[in-house]
């Protein structure tokens, strides 16, 4: 397993309690797109780059469709993709409205307990 590399950063501009005040932060290599994807899949799995592209593109474009219907996706290895909402309380069930109490949807990814558990055990260091 690799390493996570990890910045030094100062709170700027924060609230008054934060600033001038340091942390660490994740540093990242660089940016896969998703032909770098398929190449690196196609070379473990041996099937053509171009048709683990069309694959990826047909689950990508599913996984969307489904969750924005409000479905959850479990894919065992990775972890389980749904939706959920942020919004504000309101006393009187009847004032419950969704277009004024939804302040922002988000997509949640839940990793797997293998996942979760790598990342407790990953190697840090300050670059």
């Amino acid at each position: 397993m690799g390493t996570i590399l990890l910045k030094k950063y100062q709170f700027k501009g924060a609230n008054a309690q934060s600033e001038g005040l340091w942390y660490p932060r994740v540093d990242h290599y660089s940016t896969i797109g998703t032909d770098e994807l398929c190449q690196l899949a196609s070379n473990d799995s041996h099937v053509e780059r171009t048709e683990v592209k069309y694959v990826i593109n047909a689950i990508v474009k599913q996984i969307v469709e489904l969750v924005l219907m409000g479905h959850t996706i479990v894919i065992p290895e990775l972890g389980t993709l749904s939706v959920s909402a942020d919004g504000i309380t309101v006393d009187d069930w009847d004032d419950v409205n969704c277009q004024h109490m939804i302040k922002q949807l988000k997509l949640n990814l839940r990793v797997t307990p293998e996942i979760r558990q790598a990342l407790k055990s990953i190697s840090m260091r300050i670059r």
